[in-house]
């Protein structure tokens, strides 16, 4: 019997295929590697890749097959993310028969859903006063509705393991298991002093989606206007790598989430991770359905000037939410639980 080797791709949000995969070695010893269809695009954040395959490579219909099957040759796993296909130029549409010729070729299929891929516009709608999706056009909410509702069924249908990255779509995948997102808390850990400016440093890394997940629009104005006045510094980071991203995070005081989206993901550990304040919102629903939750200093678009600008106030409190932060990401982000999570799969 082949030794087991697992390969996630092709999706990488956040490098989360990469981490997943490096997890799995550390943890469970089994040989394991990312990759993506995707070419890294200029002029936004990079992450890491093990196997990055061109498109055109792919181009002929004809060889899709035997490429596919050279590609992942030696592989009995294949944890696909994202619920795209990796070859194709209608990466949605063909998903389905892709991953059904995989799994038909001898391979182990597992499902990895990232949110906007599975999570039902209206049952977020219901749930959740501040979603996101009411700052989209009715087109974009059909499309929307539409495609996660596809990619539901073929979930249900498949009968494949499926694993989701947010803690919320437990209410999308109520059959599929939460696969946190993973982090190198090492990396992230900081000891640059917290809370010790006149100026909180304040860092809001910007929504790369329209319309913003996170409330970029919301946020940003509101975080602009106390630049101005002076009660805060400001920074909203773009098109940088994230290397250097993980530095402006390592050395600011206050890390602006998310207001819209009622759960956390990549960005909110990393905050946490490197000890400092995150601002976010965490749903009571979402924070029920898990064993433990993060303790964010919790804000709306409503509340969001009045949260940034009690910071200075609330420097002692703070700093040790922080701290307990930084035990939380270890405990729950550091690929551990992660990897043990997948371990039934890959038995």
């Amino acid at each position: 019997m082949p030794a087991t080797q697992l390969a996630i791709g092709p999706s990488n949000y956040a490098g989360q295929a990469t981490a997943w995969a490096r997890a799995v070695q550390r943890h469970l010893d089994i040989d394991a590697w990312s990759f993506s269809g995707v070419p890294l695009r200029g002029g936004g954040f990079s992450f890491d890749i093990d196997r990055l395959i061109p498109k055109l490579s792919f181009r002929n219909p004809a060889l899709h097959g035997a490429r596919t099957r050279r590609f992942l040759r030696g592989v009995t796993h294949v944890a696909l993310d994202g619920f795209k296909s990796f070859h194709r130029w209608d990466r949605h549409a063909t998903f389905p028969s892709d991953a059904r010729a995989i799994a038909d070729s001898g391979k182990q299929v597992a499902l990895i859903a990232h949110g906007s891929d599975v999570r039902e516009p209206a049952a977020h709608l219901a749930r959740d006063p501040w979603s996101y999706f009411a700052a989209g056009d009715d087109t974009w909410r059909r499309t929307m509705t539409e495609q996660t509702a596809r990619n539901r069924a073929f979930a249900d249908e498949a009968g494949w393991p499926v694993f989701y990255s947010t803690p919320d779509l437990a209410f999308d995948l109520p059959n599929g298991e939460w696969l946190p997102v993973v982090v190198d808390v090492d990396a992230w850990a900081s000891d640059a002093p917290l809370l010790e400016r006149e100026r909180p440093l304040v860092v809001h890394v910007p929504s790369q989606r329209n319309p913003p997940i996170k409330g970029t629009h919301l946020i940003v104005p509101v975080l602009q206007d106390l630049h101005d006045q002076g009660v805060i510094e400001f920074v909203a980071p773009s098109s940088m790598p994230h290397s250097a991203l993980r530095e402006l995070v390592r050395t600011c005081d206050v890390v602006v989430d998310q207001l819209l989206f009622g759960s956390y993901g990549v960005a909110a550990v990393e905050a946490l991770a490197a000890g400092r304040v995150a601002v976010g919102r965490l749903s009571p629903e979402v924070a029920g359905l898990m064993e433990e939750a993060p303790e964010f200093l919790e804000a709306t678009p409503e509340t969001l000037r009045e949260v940034i600008s009690s910071v200075q106030d609330r420097r002692d409190e703070l700093r040790a939410v922080a701290q307990r932060g930084v035990a939380f990401a270890r405990r729950w982000h550091d690929g551990a639980v992660s990897a043990e999570r997948l371990r039934g799969y890959l038995s």
